[in-house]
């Protein structure tokens, strides 16, 4: 039984209202794990030979930007991986001999100051924009934050390879990233070659 409010409009009773509920929250879950495993457990794999190539494109790639910088990249090289937890965590299942990896390398330029950092910023907005890459802007963290007044930039590369410079969310530090992506391919690396 239903009893209307003062503006005569009838209550939904409770179990019903609790079921909506329900089933929109179970909606949501159902969407947002739909995007977060979207990017990786559809669209082709890579042989492992074309997979060893992307890493080797990626490589490059960020080593071209450190180079823009007026920097030798082999000095500055900070770390090559191979894995990333939102990559190989997604819910999902690869057949047999198919693997997630997700190639990254980065650098760790100095700069005398943090106007010497905003020109480097420029260099590489500048030189990715010339190439017809797709650039955006990278707010600087807030006062109180690591990295505070430093943005940063990024550009979607080609052959799939993200490129940014920002400070690191953990240290603060300038950080220069070659980001190959999630990518589904076959054998197991262990490292990077």
């Amino acid at each position: 039984m239903t009893t209307a409010t003062p503006t005569g409009r009838p209550l939904t009773p409770a179990p019903l209202h609790r079921h909506r509920a329900r089933a929109l929250i179970a909606s949501g879950v159902a969407l947002l794990l739909g995007a977060l495993t979207q990017g990786c457990t559809s669209g082709r794999v890579m042989a492992e030979s074309e997979f060893r190539e992307h890493m080797r494109l990626t490589e490059e790639a960020g080593e071209e930007a450190v180079r823009r910088l007026g920097m030798d990249p082999s000095s500055i090289v900070d770390g090559h991986e191979m894995a990333n937890a939102s990559c190989k965590d997604e819910f999902g299942s690869d057949g047999d001999g198919v693997t997630r990896d997700q190639p990254r390398v980065t650098w760790a330029p100095r700069f005398e100051s943090g106007a010497a950092y905003r020109a480097a910023v420029a260099t590489l907005r500048a030189a990715w924009s010339a190439q017809g890459l797709t650039v955006e802007d990278i707010p600087a963290p807030s006062k109180g934050e690591r990295g505070a007044g430093l943005p940063g930039v990024r550009a979607e590369g080609e052959h799939d390879v993200d490129l940014s410079l920002k400070p690191d969310r953990y240290s603060g530090e300038p950080t220069l990233t070659a980001d190959g992506g999630c990518v589904r391919h076959r054998g197991y690396l262990i490292s990077w070659e």
